[in-house]
């Protein structure tokens, strides 16, 4: 009875090691067919023994060894790491990387220095050969992390804001070249209006004189209406300076048109001022006015207008 117990402990305890030996197996990959792809890298920094390789996502290797290389004329030292590759996916699939796939590096952990490698297939299938064999050497590729990639966006979000402040500094510059223009537009015109405006204030005031003398005659409508709508008009040109001194850049042609036409208003009022002073007879037969080859420039008016007297 003893011996039977036994028996059934041992074969227990036999089938318990055989699971685990086969659980161990089939989670370590004995027994798995794999090939060696060899993967340049510039620094071994992050990767060693047992670094897991991933195909889009999936673990299907790892890295066996790392040795370096120096180059027998530039001195210069990379690293080359043997990658362990399974034939086959889980489910049987044959697992071969087309020609011109290449290995990218990927930071696991903003706190830790490790990576995994990426294979990745290439954009364009290769004529010719279709898939990497065993021994095949393909080249990789560092990507930073994400915080290097932020770091990155940020210094270029700091150039464009830069150029966009020099810009806008160019512009402003313009700009002041711009009002220092009007600014002497705007001197350069003074002379001349305020000359013009002396000489109005003096016709209006022969003009009201006149207006005076002849008040308890009777005009005819016509000649009343002229009269009222010149004071009108000469009683505007405050205002007509003013928005003349603000327009003097876009509008400078328009406002010597129009101090050039209040000399020759100013001429023909002081024209009919002095005939009506001379011969008041010429209420009823009207006065001939001047030709615009006998009004004066508006930079002496003064000269002209005493030079017209007979």
């Amino acid at each position: 009875m003893e011996t039977r117990q036994d028996f059934v402990v041992g074969v227990l305890i036999v089938a318990a090691i055989a699971i685990v030996v086969g659980a161990l197996i089939a989670t370590s990959g004995w027994g798995e067919r794999r090939y060696d792809l060899y993967l340049r890298i510039g620094s071994a920094e992050g990767i060693s023994v047992d670094t897991r390789v991933i195909v889009q996502g999936l673990e299907v290797g790892r890295v066996r060894s790392i040795s370096p290389r120096v180059d027998s004329m530039t001195r210069v030292i990379s690293f080359v790491a043997r990658l362990s590759i399974a034939e086959r996916f889980a489910d049987g699939s044959s697992l071969k990387l087309p020609v011109g796939s290449r290995g990218e590096l990927v930071q696991v952990s903003q706190i830790s220095p490790a990576v995994e490698v990426r294979l990745v297939p290439p954009d364009t299938l290769a004529t010719g050969r279709l898939v990497l064999e065993a021994g095949d050497t393909i080249n990789s590729v560092r990507k930073g992390s994400a915080l290097e990639a932020l770091t990155d966006v940020a210094g270029e979000m700091s150039r464009e804001v830069r150029a966009v402040l020099r810009q806008a500094h160019r512009t402003l510059e313009r700009v002041q070249g711009t009002l220092r223009n009007v600014d002497q537009t705007v001197t350069a015109l003074r002379p001349d209006v305020n000359r013009a405006l002396e000489y109005v204030v003096s016709t209006m005031g022969r003009v009201d004189s006149l207006v005076g003398r002849v008040q308890g005659t009777a005009l005819p409508d016509s000649l009343s209406a002229a009269v009222a709508h010149s004071n009108q008009l000469l009683l505007r040109l405050d205002s007509l300076t003013t928005v003349a001194n603000a327009l003097a850049t876009e509008n400078q042609a328009a406002i010597n048109g129009t101090v050039a036409n209040l000399f020759q208003i100013s001429r023909q009022l002081n024209h009919f001022v002095e005939e009506m002073s001379k011969r008041p007879y010429r209420l009823l037969t009207g006065v001939k006015p001047l030709s615009p080859d006998t009004i004066a420039s508006p930079s002496r008016p003064a000269d002209s207008a005493g030079g017209s007297r007979p």
